[in-house]
């Protein structure tokens, strides 16, 4: 598909989290890396969308409060214009003038906004939500029921695979389980420029897409090893540049506009 109608991408600041990298990827070193918590806003004719909505804003006020034992494992800081609704505000637009949510996956440091964005269409893959309310025990500190359970009656699309989501082929929502069930990414192509592709949790630092390693923490290794594989596949494909969500170095490089 040729180029796509999106007017500009705007990549929002929500906190960060500090882990080891041997904790992000299989055979990283025990050094501590600080790592972005990034949303993004996509202006496009038909609507305002928004990728991902970072963490809870309650997060900012008392983490450990917010998110258990599991914000200090992560070491979370957050300030509260770092919300993902200060966040749109800050960038001259209004929390309802989001029309469509794109989610990755359900982890609670990118769906603690959801809530704030009732009249939005939600886009996620299939898998995702149904895991996300009854995980494994060993993943249920990375979910927090109680950001899911006020969007129950929301508009919810659930997809089963790959998806040109406007109908343009401007966005398109790239299947890539592995560290979630239902795990996506997203391509983005714009007017005047090459594409983006967004990986979400795909991979956490670039390293891993070096040398496609999974994180040790993934739903299924062997199925974010693929993703890692087809994120490359896909990239190279489209030619498109691609922004590892939470890798510091990406987010201290690249534009946070891009038009």
């Amino acid at each position: 598909m040729g180029q796509g109608r999106v007017i500009r991408l705007i990549a929002m600041e929500g906190g960060t989290v500090t882990m080891k990298e041997s904790h992000l990827m299989v055979g990283g070193s025990e050094r501590q890396r600080v790592l972005p918590i990034p949303m993004f806003l996509i202006e496009h004719p038909d609507g305002l969308v928004l990728f991902d909505t970072g963490c809870n804003p309650k997060v900012a006020v008392d983490p450990v409060a917010c998110w258990g034992k599991i914000a200090s494992y992560l070491g979370v800081r957050m300030s509260p214009e770092q919300a993902v609704d200060e966040q749109i505000k800050l960038h001259g637009y209004k929390p309802q003038d989001v029309k469509y949510v794109v989610v990755s996956h359900l982890h609670l440091d990118h769906s603690g906004g959801l809530a704030l964005f009732p009249q939005a269409k939600f886009f996620i893959m299939k898998g995702e939500l149904n895991y996300a309310y009854w995980p494994d025990r060993s993943a249920r500190a990375s979910f927090k029921l109680e950001d899911l359970l006020p969007t129950r009656r929301f508009d919810w699309v659930e997809l089963s695979d790959d998806t040109d989501l406007l109908g343009d082929g401007s966005l398109v929502m790239i299947k890539t389980p592995g560290h979630t069930p239902g795990h996506a990414s997203l391509l983005i192509r714009f007017a005047h420029r090459h594409p983006l592709l967004i990986t979400g949790d795909a991979a956490h630092i670039r390293a891993q897409l070096e040398s496609f390693a999974p994180m040790p923490a993934d739903f299924d290794q062997r199925l974010a090893i693929a993703s890692l594989k087809r994120i490359k596949e896909v990239s190279e494909r489209e030619g498109a540049q691609v922004w590892v969500m939470h890798d510091p170095d990406d987010w201290a490089e690249l534009p946070h506009v891009i038009a």
